[in-house]
């Protein structure tokens, strides 16, 4: 998914292509820290401006937060440390480069892709519950087993859950779990719940989530819940999506800095 341009570089330099091993190339060496140097500089000027405010006698800043907490900008001396020397910085770029920022950018950007694809083709309150069996007492509900065959509990049933380890354990799936799951969830529930109700639906009756939740859960408002899951996911989306276009510009800038200090070389060298 990372778009970076790799194509080899042959205008008035040798062939270059950007990539990870760029920083183990010995002959990029110089040309790295350059870039190195040209993104600290703005850093190392705040930092001797601090010095200049401390010699004068100035403390260091501080922010007041919405919620009136106070916090004290760290001191030049903790700037000047937190700065990694090039060796170590292109150490770090061997270990866990740009582009490997960038990938897991992107992997975290198909993530939330995804998850609000599933939200609002899958999930919405009016898509089916994909539930399959739900045991109650009276208007009480003790819990309910989905499709997938995971088991919700309520009202001291968790022995549903401890059903379920036990199925899990037994290597069970599908309609042969959902059966464990129902035969002897029914069993044991009966001992502390004599009148337990039993409902089952097949694929074709479930009922809507909207439906399901109205019927077993009257104070809780679906609606507003689905609402804000899908904000949530779409505002993970959309800081996603920057957090990839900025990685993406990263690795550009890097690449553009480097062929333009090359071709300098090259013309110098001419």
């Amino acid at each position: 998914m990372t778009s970076v341009n790799t194509t080899p570089v042959t205008s008035n330099v040798k062939p270059f292509e950007f990539n990870k091993m760029t920083f183990s190339d010995p002959s990029m060496r110089s040309y790295l820290e350059e870039f190195y140097e040209s993104k600290y500089a703005p850093i190392r000027e705040h930092i001797a401006s601090m010095k200049e405010a401390e010699a004068n006698g100035q403390g260091a800043r501080t922010i007041t937060a919405a919620d009136g907490t106070i916090a004290h900008e760290i001191s030049a001396a903790q700037y000047e440390a937190a700065i990694p020397s090039f060796d170590k910085w292109l150490e770090l770029q061997q270990t866990f480069s740009a582009f490997d920022m960038a990938e897991q950018s992107a992997k975290m950007l198909e993530f939330a892709k995804n998850s609000l694809s599933t939200l609002e083709t899958r999930l919405g309150v009016d898509q089916p519950s994909n539930v399959r069996v739900v045991f109650s007492d009276g208007n009480r509900i003790l819990g309910y087993i989905n499709n997938d065959g995971t088991v919700v509990s309520h009202n001291g049933a968790g022995v549903l859950q401890d059903i379920s380890q036990e199925a899990n354990l037994k290597g069970l799936t599908g309609k042969a779990k959902i059966a464990y799951l129902k035969e002897n969830g029914a069993a044991e529930l009966s001992r502390q719940y004599p009148d337990i109700e039993i409902t089952e639906y097949t694929e074709g009756n479930t009922p809507a989530r909207r439906a399901f939740a109205e019927t077993w859960y009257p104070d809780h408002n679906v609606g507003d819940e689905y609402s804000n899951a899908l904000e949530d996911a779409r505002n993970f989306l959309a800081q996603q999506q920057a957090t990839y276009q900025q990685q993406l510009k990263n690795l550009a800038e890097m690449r553009a800095f480097l062929i333009q200090r090359m071709e300098n070389d090259t013309q110098e060298a001419a």
